[in-house]
């Protein structure tokens, strides 16, 4: 019905799941993986999000008739896995990233909508095209998604202007290739400018009032802040301690019923310990 040409569609789709593959496989050098969690990071940030919405449509998955959809994320955790250059050029990729959501927001809602979706249904899973695979490869890296926290840059929020305009246009039948083009490059432009700008979503008032009204930690005694001071010796002939270091330990506050902290013996010092931790002195 709305679908883009062929002709289009196609390497952008390649270049959009090479963008997401880049993201994911920079979070896992980050995270210290081997090369093979690197690709199949890059495989699940690139391809998810499709993947996800091709089992809701009840459709064969792209990549699993087409190859190049499954060696572009290869491609992406070979070249940040071995080149420095690509790990550190952090914008670009953030850039790129932008790129692929605005694009795959766009198309993963088109694609819905001619299978028969609604409205609401099908601009759901434009955002999941869009944001499902970084969800995903975060899951597996064991970090709360982006999408999910306050005080990451806005991603959700583009992914579902871009998916919420194609459904407003398809709507008003006003969509067409020319208007879905600007759709996915108003979501692509909000999502640089939030990373620029560091835009974030509001934090929930009744946490921050809960984190306000929590009472301060009791300062400690002036003498327990200073849990040690070191001795000073005035200069004269007669006996040495045995370690120019040699401190004097107070003990914290106790509470009822316990004993007094015993004393331990840290590497380079030896103390006794009753109360007052002092230092052994040598004798000549």
């Amino acid at each position: 019905m709305h679908q883009l040409t062929t002709f289009v569609q196609y390497p952008l789709d390649l270049v959009g799941i090479f963008a997401f593959a880049l993201s994911g496989a920079t979070l896992a050098v980050r995270m210290d993986f081997n090369l093979f969690g690197t690709a199949l990071l890059a495989e699940v940030t690139g391809l998810g999000g499709g993947l996800f919405r091709d089992l809701v449509l009840g459709v064969t998955p792209i990549a699993f008739t087409d190859l190049r959809y499954a060696l572009a994320p290869l491609v992406a955790a070979v070249l940040v896995f071995f080149s420095v250059t690509a790990q550190r050029h952090e914008t670009v990729c953030e850039v790129l990233d932008a790129g692929a959501l605005g694009l795959f927001s766009v198309t993963g809602t088109i694609k819905a909508l001619d299978h028969g979706f609604g409205l609401l249904p099908a601009a759901a899973l434009g955002v999941a095209t869009a944001a499902g695979g970084g969800a995903f490869s975060s899951v597996l890296a064991r970090e709360i998604p982006p999408v999910l926290r306050w005080d990451a840059d806005l991603y959700a929020l583009p992914a579902v202007a871009g998916a919420g305009g194609v459904a407003a246009l398809h709507h008003g039948g006003a969509l067409t290739g020319a208007t879905a083009t600007a759709a996915a490059t108003f979501a692509f432009v909000l999502r640089v400018l939030a990373f620029h700008y560091h835009w974030r979503g509001p934090q929930s008032r009744v946490w921050r009032r809960k984190r306000a009204a929590r009472p301060s930690a009791p300062e400690q005694p002036a003498m327990a802040q200073h849990t040690s001071a070191p001795l000073r010796y005035p200069s004269s002939p007669g006996p040495q301690p045995s370690s120019s270091s040699s401190h004097v330990r107070f003990p914290g506050p106790a509470t009822h019923g316990q004993a007094p902290e015993r004393g331990r013996k840290t590497s380079g010092h030896s103390e006794t310990t009753l109360q007052l931790r002092l230092p052994r002195h040598t004798r000549r």
